[in-house]
C-alpha cells in the first residue's frame, strides 16, 4: 500500500489551534468491517481509509482559511471557539479512525522486510546525533536534517532500545513499532521505498500511562 502525505494525526495535533470551519465538509467515514469479515476486502479498506485521510488533510486546510477569513488571532473569540470546537472533534474521529484500522486490518499484515532494522539504526543514530542519511531518499534527507533539533532529545532521553515490537501497517502504507528503551517507550512508524530507503519516520513519547485523549462532539455531515 502506498498513500500520498504525511501522518494526517501529526499534522491535526500540531495544528489543532489554528483550524475553523463554516462551509467545510468533513469526509465520507471509510466503512471498515470486523476483522473476520475483512476478508479479500483489505486492500479496498485500505484505499478507502486513505482517502479519507486525505479527506481530512484538505478539511483541515479548508478550516484553516476559514479562520483566516474570519480574522485569524484577531478573530472574536466565540468564533475561535466555534473553531478550535470543530478542529477537536476532526482530531477525535480521525483519532477513532485509525484505531479502528489499526485493530481491524493492519494488525493482521506482516511488517515491511528491512523495517525493524532500519528503524532501530535509525534511532541509535539520531541518539547519537549522526544518523545515516544514506539510508533515506535524498528528499527525507532533508526533512530529517530539519527536524534532528526536536528529535534528537525525545529519542536519546529514553536511553537505549531494549525491545522493538511491530503493531501493524497505516493507513499510509507504513509500519508502526512500538520501541521499548530503558527510560520510555516511542511510538515509531516508517516508511521504506522500492530501494530499502527510508522515505517516511515519526518518532514519539508514547503517551504517560493515564493521560485521556481529549474528547468533542463530532460535527454533523451535510
Amino acid at each position: 500500500m502506498a498513500f500520498r502525505g504525511t501522518s494526517v494525526l501529526g499534522g491535526l495535533l500540531l495544528g489543532a489551534l489554528a483550524l475553523p470551519a463554516m462551509a467545510c465538509d468533513l469526509p465520507k467515514l471509510p466503512v471498515i468491517p470486523e476483522k473476520d469479515k475483512i476478508g479479500d476486502q483489505a486492500q479496498f479498506v485500505s484505499t478507502a481509509t486513505g482517502a479519507y485521510f486525505d479527506g481530512i488533510r484538505t478539511y483541515a486546510d479548508c478550516i484553516e482559511s476559514a479562520l483566516a477569513a474570519a480574522g485569524g488571532d484577531a478573530a472574536p473569540a466565540s468564533v475561535k471557539a466555534v473553531f478550535e470546537e470543530r478542529a477537536r472533534a476532526a482530531v477525535v474521529e480521525a483519532q477513532e479512525i485509525q484505531k479502528l484500522f489499526q485493530e481491524r486490518v493492519a494488525a493482521g499484515q506482516s511488517a515491511t522486510p528491512g523495517s525493524e532494522a532500519a528503524l532501530r539504526k535509525l534511532i541509535e543514530g539520531i541518539a547519537s546525533g549522526t544518523p545515516d542519511y544514506d539510508a533515506m531518499t535524498e528528499a527525507w534527507a532533508r526533512t530529517a536534517r530539519q527536524q534532528m533539533g526536536f528529535v534528537r532529545p525525545a529519542v536519546s532521553a529514553g536511553g537505549a532500545i531494549q525491545t522493538i515490537a511491530f503493531s501493524g501497517i497505516d493507513p499510509d502504507g507504513r509500519n508502526i513499532f512500538q520501541v521499548t528503551q530503558e527510560k520510555g517507550t516511542l511510538n515509531a512508524r516508517i516508511g521504506l521505498d522500492a530501494d530499502g530507503k527510508i522515505n517516511f519516520y515519526m518518532l514519539r513519547p508514547a503517551p504517560v500511562p493515564g493521560q485521556k485523549r481529549p474528547t468533542a462532539r463530532i460535527p454533523p455531515r451535510h
